[in-house]
């Protein structure tokens, strides 16, 4: 069986909201973690993606990456030029260690 890191083949970085201005203006995104290993970014299945609110399956996407990463929902996940927006995060424990499950919402 593949290790965590022959899996995780997907570089990615994140994106966080700095917030409002003192007039109450948003900033818009800032770079959160430069860079994070992750695995490939799959179609969420069809039965899983009815509960997630206003987006259909073909909309959705998950992927994995370690447990320990400040990772939090809607932050960005950027891949190469492409961005996704986090939609919900989930702990998940494999084989005695920590990760977290990204659900992502695929704006193409």
């Amino acid at each position: 069986m593949a290790s965590w890191d022959e899996l995780a083949s997907v570089t990615a970085s994140t994106k966080r909201s700095g917030g409002t201005d003192a007039d109450g203006l948003e900033i818009g995104y800032e770079e959160n973690i430069a860079s994070l290993s992750c695995l490939p970014l799959d179609p969420i299945d069809p039965e899983i993606a009815q509960g997630v609110e206003g987006l259909s399956f073909r909309e959705i996407l998950q992927t994995a990456t370690q447990g320990d990463l400040d990772i939090k929902e809607n932050d960005i996940l950027v891949v190469g030029s492409d961005e996704y927006p986090i939609r919900a995060v989930a702990e998940w424990e494999w084989k005695g260690s920590e990760y977290k499950v990204l659900t992502l919402e695929n704006r193409k």
